[in-house]
Parts: structure tokens; sequence; C-alpha cells
């Protein structure tokens, strides 16, 4: 039997450290191998630090901007795939007819709409988005000089002052979920516009309608007018000719910080395609 007063010789009494230390020096592979998964780890942490802030800086608004600006009523719905991957949703258009609704869900700030003829083609383009944060650019009319940023302008100021005067206002508020609530001007069709027409306003798939004024409740605005204003016997989705905008109109106007952009190639009438509602319909995406 060993005495375990016996003095030990220094293999037996090195530590587990001292004994993993030496097996290493005598075993250069060993070394160089736990040196690079080490290396690897550490760069893997890097790359995914670096992603996750890209992700909650603004590079990645900058670049869905430029997809949206690159897009175009008129354009086949392959480019569309191009830059938005493919629709999440593809329901004929209300009324019968070979045209399709295609939507775009690319990211949870914004949708894309657009509606597409037989030949794949894009007879609209919609962008909606109830983000306060994402504010996509556009410019439109036959310069492309006039500008609309959504979240940012509101119903009024986005036509010169001389135009907006000339403009009608389309509002619905039926009293049931199935009947859309909405604020649209819709502007163009002729030669100044290239012959498309163009329309910003307030979908209701954003269910918060965003004011300039902190606290002015612009849904609740619009409604009060709305109904002080329309007969029992007119359609929804009425159309508000510039003489009965009147001043109360005009100042929920200046408040209504639009969501929604929306455009049709040449020679289409947005009403044919948006008898009520503009843009993404909440029925189909909620």
């Amino acid at each position: 039997m060993d005495d375990p007063e016996a003095p030990r010789s220094p293999e037996t009494s090195a530590t587990a450290g001292e004994r993993f230390s030496s097996f290493t020096k005598r075993n250069v592979v060993l070394v160089a191998v736990f040196f690079l998964s080490n290396l690897l780890t550490a760069v893997s942490t890097l790359v995914t630090a670096v992603t996750v802030l890209r992700e909650t800086g603004t590079d990645w608004r900058a670049a869905e901007y430029r997809k949206l600006r690159q897009l175009r009523a008129g354009y086949t719905l392959e480019k569309f795939r191009q830059e938005l991957g493919p629709p999440v949703f593809r329901t004929p258009l209300e009324g019968g007819g070979p045209f399709v609704r295609n939507v775009y869900h690319p990211r949870e700030e914004y949708w894309v709409e657009a509606i597409s003829d037989k030949s794949n083609a894009a007879m609209t383009y919609a962008v909606t988005t109830c983000d306060p944060a994402f504010k996509p650019e556009f410019f439109f009319g036959g310069d492309d000089k006039t500008r609309i940023v959504l979240n940012e302008n509101t119903l009024s100021d986005v036509l010169p002052a001389e135009w907006e005067r000339d403009q009608s206002l389309q509002l619905s508020f039926g009293g049931t979920r199935s009947t859309p609530q909405l604020a649209f001007h819709v502007f163009g069709g002729g030669g100044p516009s290239h012959y498309r027409e163009f329309a910003w306003g307030l979908n209701d798939v954003c269910s918060v309608w965003r004011s300039r004024t902190p606290g002015y409740d612009v849904r609740a605005s619009w409604k009060r007018w709305f109904e002080t204003q329309k007969g029992y016997e007119e359609p929804l989705g009425t159309f508000f000719l510039p003489e009965k905008l009147n001043k109360g109109a005009r100042g929920i106007m200046a408040e209504s910080v639009v969501n929604t952009y929306a455009e049709t190639a040449t020679f289409q009438d947005m009403l044919r395609y948006y008898p009520i509602g503009i843009g993404v319909d909440v029925l189909t995406v909620q």
C-alpha cells in the first residue's frame, strides 16, 4: 500500500492546469486550433453586434426609401417583386374584371399595393405607413417637383396654394367596420401631370391618424365635419368640391398628417380602381 506521507514525484504533484499547459506546449497544432476557434467566435460576435447596430440605426430606412422611389405605376409586377419580394396577398379587385390587388409587406413599417391588369402591369402604386418614424418621400406632377413626405406633410401643405383651392377632397365615414374611413386628395389626370393621377391622405389601416398638433383628434374631427356636411342620400366616398371645404375643413386638413401616397399609370382613372378607399384595404391585411 502506498504511503500517503511519502513525497510525490513532480509529475504526480503537478496540478491539472500545469499538466494541460505542459501538454499544449508539446502540441503546437492544438494551440493553433484553440486560437482560431476563439478568433472565429470573436469575429462572429462582432459581426452580430454590427448588424444589430445597423438595424437599429437609420441605414435600413434609407435603403427602403430608395426601393420605394424606384417603383412607379405602370411598371411590371416583376419589378415590384425585385424590389419588395413576393406579395403576401393577391385578391381580385371588387367588381370583377381582370384586375388583381397585389399587397406587399417587406417590413413591419409599411405596406405597398399594386393593382395589376392581365398583362401583370401595375395600374396603381400605393404606399401606406403607420410608423411615425418611417418617412418615405415621393415626387410627382408633370415635372416631378411636387413633393410629399409621409408621416410629415399634412393634407394641406403638399400642393401650391393656387392649386389647392381647385382640388376636391374625398371623404368616407361609415358606421360599420366594413366601410372604410378615409380622407384623400386626388390630383392630376391632365397634360401637366403627364396624364397620371395622384392621391395622398389618410388610410384606416392605421388605427391612429396623426396630427400636427399633439392631442388633436384628426379622425374624430373629420367624422364630425363629414356628418354635418353630408346628406343621407349621398354615397360613401363623397367628393367635396372646393367651395364646400369651409374654414372648419381647412383647419382639419392642416392638422391631418398623411399616411398614404398613391398614383396611377398614364391614362388611368384613380376612381376606377379606388372608388372609395385608396391603398391597402384594412379588411385584407388585418
